[in-house]
């Protein structure tokens, strides 16, 4: 009887900690992405400063309410990390800072920008890292492509990311 008894437990414990994990879980696992579009220009900052800009988004993240639709940002972060000699290419990670025009909060954003000289080509991976406010459970990551702005001399570019977004 007495094994009986502490077996029940036993099962009952087990059952009860299944069922609070589930609880915990499911909410996040029921987040579904949304897909959102970003569009930035971005100044260079002829000074040695960091480079600043503005953003609009677009997408479903906008319309769910995870993203803000446009605000500045500012990179706070670069490292030239590498030349790959015999490709051409040079990775530089970039942390920017995204603070929406409406007061909702901030987004810190890390991107990988992947440089190929010999194609002149300039594209990079993101993901988020963080936020403030509103965004402060958001997460999310994508890809992105780079253009110039078409001043001469290039004063600045436009940075575009297509991804994702949970809040």
């Amino acid at each position: 009887m007495r094994t009986h008894r502490r077996l029940s437990r036993g099962i009952g414990v087990a059952f009860a900690a299944a069922v609070a994990m589930l609880a915990a879980i499911g909410p996040a696992a029921a987040a579904t992405p949304a897909a959102v579009e970003i569009v930035s220009h971005m100044d260079f900052n002829q000074e040695g400063g960091f480079n600043t800009g503005d953003f609009e988004a677009s997408g479903a993240a906008v319309d769910q309410g995870l993203i803000c639709e446009s605000g500045t940002v500012e990179d706070t972060r670069i490292i030239f990390a590498g030349f790959q000699s015999p490709t051409g290419r040079i990775q530089i990670p970039v942390r920017k800072t995204f603070t929406c025009d409406d007061g909702s909060g901030e987004i810190f954003i890390k991107i990988q920008v992947h440089l190929d000289l010999s194609s002149q080509t300039e594209t990079f991976s993101w993901v988020v890292l963080g936020g403030t406010g509103d965004y402060s459970d958001l997460r999310g990551s994508g890809r992105g492509t780079t253009v110039g702005d078409g001043s001469e001399p290039q004063t600045g570019n436009f940075n575009n990311y297509f991804g994702f977004l949970i809040g």
